[in-house]
């Protein structure tokens, strides 16, 4: 046994992880250069060794929440490509808004059946809201019931939906509240779907940035884009939703958070998921908002992203017979692999899921709390 294989093994110990062992948690090793790939390339070469079929676990979620919770996976050094990115994202904004279309495009303009057969009927590719929920339907309309409740919509709003997906939320708040909803996006496949499923004259979709955006609304939600911004546009997007916000309204803001302040998400996921994605801290947020608009509330539901990506999990692996008719193993393992992840991060609290109501700093509003 070599130098970097025992010192692999040891660090796994560390985390509760035996290499070959038998619990679910556990990995069985299938090439030997592993621990010498995994010590030498850092994060990144953990998900590019699974999905290589370098090894395998029956629990992945259990596996990284045990590398996450102690703290061997902050010990993986970053490679030097990832070091050279992570520094240009501290030098560069590196969100530009031809590199944010590129980036979108990169994981949402491939063939909708995945997402179908991932998703609820509504195709919400985020966090629901479990609370008295026993489906993944039932949780993501739970969402975005609360969403409506949150920004207390009244019948003839116009409302601003930033980074719309395929619809599904603006379709629900036309259709239940009786307000006319305007949804940007920069996927074309999501502009697509949502042209077609959406009929009714109250929804109307713009394939567009953010920053080009112009208008004046009672209400504007963004849920799981803020993420996609960068942090260095916290502010501009911030001023952009202020500017097309009226005197009285309210702005909700759903996104993945982390308790630290960070210039880059994780290698892999920045490589092979979500190009320029970070999840956003406290400091971030309330920075940006600072000076432009006032917190009346902040919720953390994070635990409920864990239900959530568990059942997309499911429900790919239920749908991989007919699924695999169009997409190879590397790509069934790739997506295991971030779904997986994901769950993981929300299990050991390292990320979370929060939704803010903002009100502009002129207003006068008291704001009545919904739970």
């Amino acid at each position: 046994m070599g130098y970097l294989e025992r010192k692999g093994i040891e660090s796994f110990r560390k985390a509760d992880v035996i290499s070959n062992g038998s619990r679910p948690w556990d990995i069985q090793i299938h090439n030997k250069k592993f621990f010498s790939r995994l010590l030498k390339e850092g994060t990144i070469a953990l998900g590019e060794s699974y999905v290589d079929g370098w090894w395998d676990c029956k629990q992945i979620d259990q596996f990284v929440y045990r590398l996450l919770r102690s703290g061997i996976i902050n010990q993986l050094h970053l490679s030097f490509i990832d070091k050279v990115k992570q520094a240009r994202s501290t030098f560069f904004n590196i969100h530009s808004m031809k590199k944010s279309k590129k980036d979108v495009a990169f994981h949402y303009n491939i063939r909708n059946d995945l997402f179908e057969c991932m998703l609820d009927k509504y195709m919400n590719y985020s966090c629901g809201y479990w609370k008295n929920a026993k489906t993944l339907d039932q949780a993501q309309k739970n969402k975005m019931e609360l969403i409506c409740k949150k920004l207390k919509l009244k019948k003839g709003m116009n409302v601003l939906d930033i980074g719309c997906g395929w619809g599904g939320l603006a379709r629900y708040m036309a259709d239940k509240y009786n307000v006319n909803v305007t949804g940007i996006t920069l996927s074309q496949s999501q502009y697509a779907h949502a042209q077609k499923y959406n009929k009714t004259k109250r929804t109307h979709f713009l394939l567009q940035d953010y920053r080009e955006h112009k208008g004046t609304y009672d209400r504007i939600v963004s849920v799981g884009m803020f993420e996609h911004v960068g942090y260095k546009n916290h502010k501009k997007f911030m001023k952009m939703v202020n500017r097309c916000l009226m005197h009285d309204g309210l702005f909700l803001l759903h996104f993945i958070a982390k308790s630290v302040s960070e210039k880059r998400n994780d290698p892999w996921i920045d490589t092979y998921m979500f190009p320029g994605t970070i999840a956003v801290s406290a400091k971030q947020v309330t920075s940006a908002s600072e000076g432009i608009f006032y917190i009346q509330d902040w919720h953390n539901f994070g635990p409920d992203y864990y239900k959530t990506i568990k059942a997309w999990y499911t429900n790919i692996e239920k749908n991989w017979p007919e699924l695999s008719k169009n997409y190879d193993e590397k790509f069934h393992r790739t997506w295991a692999w971030y779904l997986l992840c994901c769950s993981a991060t929300s299990l050991a609290r390292t990320h979370h899921l929060w939704q803010i109501v903002f009100s502009k700093v002129s207003s006068e509003r008291i704001y009545e709390r919904v739970t």
